[in-house]
């Protein structure tokens, strides 16, 4: 049993790394995020045609291996973005972050007020539209203000984004994963305990995960950032002749991913679900670590130090894209496992759907604009640009693993809630990436919040506008 139970693991590897790569070769040919890819490939290998993937490895261990898949995705997700958070990598001549607080206030109304109208207002279409029994009204209404950084950063970066709109954006996708997750999961647990009738206080929970994942991340990325920018120039000072830059940057690498998974671990050890904070906070101490100033000085006059540092952080954020790549694909090819041709008949052919794309379309058309222009309010953005923040707020892989997995569990109490709650998300998924990311290059233009022409600059030219840098320095 644990042979074909470690075979499987394999052949599932193996899966998982095709579909990234075949993902990839199309995202890029067709501009449609690689989300959609994922999700056609998984259907395709699911119970819905070839019948590769089955349900049936997800409930081995009563779901541990789904709950373990998706704690180390998210882990790896959430700490990749709070590292690319507010920087640019040195090859990236045409961008220069904003500093950090002069947005953060702009980020954190449209994440908390935003995020607290498209809870209440969503909670309550699920309640009368969906016509769901109140706990899991809320529970939908809570993960569905998580936007979706993993489809909104690549979108807003390959589009050319103003700063200011981009940085609000992928803020926003990054502060609710973390909010959106413990609210949720504390929901959850309120949820499971009201069955086995043990009282719990709501807020209790979600102010003692916050803070557990607050104080985890800190720790942890406060030992990262001081290895990192203290240890390390005095390890390689005194050992570069024996180590060279290759080597260093493979350090880098298994340190930051040490880090992540650190934080995530030390978080989940004393509050479930708090990890995701952890990694968050930090992944952005030590994508920003160059800021606290422990470390010698670097040159950057002096080229070869250049070179070094260029060549070595855009080796750890490719190992991190492609990471993040395989932790998105390896979650989505198991959730789409799960739908069934049974599933599909509920989602498509009763009452249910309909229910699905009005609030859908509510989300899309009223809410999310609604909650966008409220907490834009004063800040500073032009009206074609918040209107453009208005349609864009895509949902993506956090919402659809907490969320499944929420189901799954939830469905041995309430035999309905697996159909009803797994199709909502997944029609909320689909269909926002869809529109939203899809309808996104248009948008943009007509708002014009573009700061360059659609499109990435070539390599040639990238290497071009880095030696124009040097020869200005």
């Amino acid at each position: 049993m644990a042979l074909e139970f470690a075979l499987l693991i394999v052949i599932f590897a193996a899966i998982v790394v095709s579909a990234t790569f075949f993902s990839h070769i199309f995202s890029e040919l067709t501009r449609l995020p690689r989300l959609i890819f994922y999700i056609i490939v998984g259907l395709s290998l699911g119970p819905l045609v070839l019948n590769l993937l089955n349900p049936e490895i997800l409930t081995i261990n009563e779901g541990q291996f789904l709950e373990a898949v998706i704690a180390v995705a998210v882990a790896v997700i959430v700490f990749e973005g709070g590292y690319s958070f507010n920087r640019c990598l040195p090859h990236e001549q045409a961008c220069s972050p904003i500093e950090f607080r002069q947005l953060i206030g702009n980020v954190l109304r449209l994440s908390l007020i935003g995020g607290l109208i498209t809870a209440t207002l969503m909670t309550l279409v699920f309640l009368f539209v969906a016509a769901i029994i109140p706990p899991l009204a809320l529970l939908m209404g809570v993960l569905t203000m998580i936007t979706g950084p993993t489809v909104i950063n690549p979108v807003v970066r390959r589009l050319g984004i103003k700063e200011d709109v981009a940085f609000t954006l992928e803020g926003e996708g990054l502060i609710n994963d973390a909010i959106g997750v413990i609210l949720a999961s504390a929901i959850f647990t309120a949820i499971q305990a009201s069955l086995s009738g043990v009282p719990i206080a709501l807020p209790v929970i979600v102010t003692v995960n916050l803070l557990i994942g607050v104080l985890a991340g800190l720790a942890v990325g406060s030992i990262g950032v001081f290895i990192s920018q203290w240890i390390g120039p005095r390890f390689n000072a005194r050992y570069k002749d024996q180590i060279d830059t290759h080597s260093i940057t493979h350090l880098s690498r298994i340190g930051m991913l040490i880090v992540a998974f650190a934080a995530f671990a030390l978080a989940e050890t004393f509050a479930h679900h708090a990890g995701i904070v952890a990694a968050l906070i930090a992944g952005i101490m030590l994508g920003n670590r160059d800021k606290f100033g422990i470390g010698p000085e670097i040159d950057w006059e002096d080229y070869e130090s250049y070179d070094m540092k260029r060549h070595i952080e855009e080796g750890v954020h490719t190992f991190q894209s492609d990471l993040v790549q395989l932790a998105i694909a390896a979650v989505f090819l198991l959730l789409t496992s799960f739908i069934t041709w049974d599933l599909l008949y509920v989602t498509l052919f009763t009452p249910f759907f309909l229910a699905g794309l009005v609030a859908v379309g509510l989300l899309i058309i009223v809410i999310r604009p609604l909650a966008v222009m409220v907490s834009t309010h004063r800040t500073g953005f032009t009206l074609r640009e918040r209107i453009f923040m208005s349609f864009f707020g895509p949902r993506g892989i956090v919402i659809a693993a907490t969320g499944v997995f929420f189901s799954i569990t939830l469905s041995l109490n309430y035999a309905f809630v697996y159909p009803q709650l797994t199709g909502y998300i997944f029609l909320i998924v689909l269909l926002t990436v869809i529109i939203q990311a899809g309808l996104a290059p248009f948008l943009a233009k007509t708002c014009d919040v573009c700061t360059v022409e659609y499109g990435e600059p070539s390599a040639a030219e990238k290497e071009a506008n880095l030696n124009e840098a040097r020869e200005g320095s």
